[in-house]
């Protein structure tokens, strides 16, 4: 006799991928073709788009070429050998004849070189964190001598010859500097922290004790990011490595793939430059322009070796695309669910930082505001939130990708459309962010599209909220990809925090997304 099975039946719901908007107020569902056929988005107040990218350059004389090259190359329609153009369309160019009726301009007085005695003296450095250290240090010399200028460039481009991305990027003689290592004198004050001791200087009394000198963990990439926010004119940075360009420059088709061809990396390159110089790709045409979108996140601040304290952040975004990143405070993890949660001050605090940011830039006070976060909001964080809220709509989402191990399957050759949503109760839902993309004919995926598990408490419709979540997965200028898995106010919450982790405190927050791309 066979085994009966319980058979559950769920409400499930296929919402419409939004569009994207460019040139001429024109609509497209793709960062590429609506690129290629009509160019950058400018606001109707506006006459033109931005016309051109000044940009600066730093690299040693092999990299300067190389990076010139790169520039040169991107100015230029590049064809792609890919079967699918929809997925892999060709590149337009970069230049005022093309819809992006954008250049790069280039100048001496932006170029700084690096000379083969600077390599030679970090390779030469043994502990990887001083010489990781002292590599973002000779960069951020360079930029300062470029900033010195009357005439500044809008985006640096920090190249990275071939010895300094070994010696000082990801291999194997950089391992271990990702580890902060506490002097003795730290480890001793930890220690009578966790007996509740207290010390003269929570008394205001200060001894001058000098301490031996600590050994930072540093990755290049954050810590550059970081230290660049405290100079007297921050610029965002690109960071091109030599691997990267000699794979670009000499592409063989007929060799396995290990990074992206030269039509794809131009796409992704010249809108991220774009946007760093304060341009506009794109925005999504139907986010509602009186709601303010935050998402609160946590990271572990890597100049710390205390593992049960976070740092909290927002990130915020308003219906034109403008993002903004703001530093919480310190909290603690949970012991039980090894969670780092606010407290009801502390919620209240961030957020009302965070409307009064979105009110800036949005130019009105938002009438509802949505929350988005990776774990559960706890009752003191919803009591918090809702305070700075006050009397408008609210919802406060958690979006993570722990889906509890649930499964859906699509008969044919492909996998469950992208915008399914599957309801398992009235609070917990189920969204395919990745999936079948009707747009590109594919599934632009690698393995079985993972859902992610949607739990919303609030005033709105659970189909607005996950229309919004699939928005928000098109708002990524760092890349001209289709969509990202997670929505811009949690998808780069890691990276984010990775840089704000390499920020000493002193040293004052940018807020600008451009600043982290």
């Amino acid at each position: 006799m066979g085994r009966m099975m319980n058979l559950k039946t769920f409400k499930t719901k296929y919402i419409q991928e939004q569009n994207l908007i460019f040139g001429g107020q024109h609509e497209e569902k793709d960062p590429r073709l609506g690129l290629k056929y009509f160019g950058p988005y400018h606001y109707p107040s506006e006459t033109a788009t931005l016309e051109k990218i000044r940009l600066g350059i730093i690299g040693n004389k092999s990299m300067l070429e190389k990076s010139k090259e790169i520039i040169e190359m991107i100015g230029r329609p590049i064809d792609n050998q890919e079967r699918n153009k929809w997925l892999y369309p060709p590149f337009p160019g970069m230049s005022p004849d093309s819809r992006f009726n954008c250049s790069i301009e280039l100048s001496e007085s932006w170029q700084e070189t690096i000379l083969q005695s600077e390599i030679d003296n970090l390779k030469e450095m043994i502990d990887s964190n001083e010489r990781i250290g002292a590599a973002v240090q000779l960069y951020i010399k360079k930029i300062e001598n470029m900033l010195e200028e009357d005439n500044l460039p809008d985006v640096v481009l920090c190249c990275l010859p071939s010895k300094i991305e070994e010696y000082c990027g990801i291999s194997e003689r950089t391992r271990g500097a990702k580890t902060p290592r506490p002097t003795k004198l730290e480890k001793h004050i930890q220690e009578l922290k966790e007996k509740n001791q207290t010390f003269l200087a929570d008394w205001g009394v200060d001894l001058n004790i000098e301490e031996e000198t600590k050994v930072k963990g540093y990755d290049f990439h954050n810590a550059l990011k970081g230290k660049v926010m405290g100079l007297r004119s921050p610029v965002p940075t690109q960071l091109l490595r030599e691997s990267t360009a000699d794979a670009i420059l000499n592409y063989d088709e007929s060799k396995k793939k290990v990074r992206q061809e030269p039509a794809s990396f131009a796409w992704n390159f010249s809108t991220a430059l774009f946007y760093k110089a304060n341009g506009k790709p794109w925005r999504l045409a139907k986010l509602k322009q009186d709601t303010c979108y935050a998402g609160i996140s946590f990271y572990l601040d890597k100049l710390t070796f205390n593992r049960d304290i976070q740092t909290s952040m927002a990130q915020v975004f308003a219906h034109s695309g403008e993002g903004l990143v703001l530093r919480g405070t310190e909290v603690y993890v949970d012991e039980k669910s090894k969670e780092p949660h606010l407290s009801e001050n502390q919620a209240k605090e961030l957020l009302l930082d965070a409307l009064n940011n979105y009110t800036e830039i949005a130019g009105r006070t938002p009438t509802r505001v949505v929350v988005h976060k990776s774990t559960l909001f706890t009752k003191p964080e919803q009591k918090g939130f809702s305070d700075a809220i006050g009397n408008i709509k609210r919802d406060f989402v958690t979006i993570t990708k722990r889906n509890k191990g649930i499964r859906f399957m699509r008969m044919g050759s492909y996998p469950v459309l992208r915008g399914t949503l599957i309801s398992l109760t009235e609070k917990e839902h189920i969204l395919f962010t990745s999936g079948y993309v009707s747009r590109i004919r594919t599934y632009p995926g690698h393995s079985i599209p993972q859902p992610l598990l949607i739990i919303h408490e609030g005033d709105s419709e659970i189909k607005e909220i996950c229309n919004e979540i699939l928005g928000l997965t098109k708002l990524n200028w760092n890349t001209t990809e289709f969509s990202t898995e997670l929505p811009i106010t949690l998808a780069f919450s890691t990276k984010v925090g990775q840089i704000l982790s390499e920020l000493d405190k002193d040293i004052p927050l940018q807020n600008h997304y451009r600043f982290y791309m």
